[in-house]
């Protein structure tokens, strides 16, 4: 049972975080999931950035893209191809308007890799008063030899169609 509390505790403190990053006047639903594909990565001890292409299944309308950034500052060592990124997206509304997620995005990324590895990324939007955030906790899934404990920034931008 000791082994476990560490991970009991930082449990407790992202979902503190993750429900102090989502409390907002305004009530949100659920509008739809962002995915984002990073390409492969190399970390140098001190951070990375890669590029990623994602799309937003919204739950009414069609697909919109972005294409952008997820740059790290911390510990990040090693070599990983990250499949995907995964976050539900909360609005004011169920319909989101194209470009609606671009922008920036802070928090924090941990992950381990030894072959398949797992990250989790905790972010939310720069700016306050956006009426469109994403879930503040994603997990996403790895590959390679890495390790990281950074903060980290997603930049998107809207973006043409793209295939994956």
């Amino acid at each position: 049972m000791h082994r476990f509390l560490p991970i009991l505790a930082a449990g407790a403190a992202l979902a503190g975080v993750a429900h102090a990053a989502g409390t907002s006047d305004m009530p949100q639903v659920s509008a739809g999931l962002l995915e984002c594909r990073g390409e492969f990565a190399t970390g140098y001890g001190f951070g990375s950035s890669r590029k990623v292409r994602c799309e937003f299944r919204p739950s009414l309308g069609t697909n919109h893209y972005y294409a952008g950034t997820l740059d790290r500052v911390g510990l990040d060592f090693g070599i990983s191809d990250q499949g995907s990124m995964l976050w539900a997206v909360l609005a004011t509304s169920a319909q989101v308007d194209p470009g609606a997620l671009a922008g920036k995005y802070v928090g924090l990324s941990t992950g381990f890799a030894l072959g398949p590895g797992f990250s989790a990324n905790m972010l939310a939007s720069q700016d306050a008063t956006r009426q469109v955030t994403l879930q503040p906790l994603s997990i996403s899934a790895d590959s390679g030899l890495s390790l990281s404990i950074a903060g980290a920034t997603l930049t998107l931008e809207p973006s043409v169609p793209h295939h994956q």
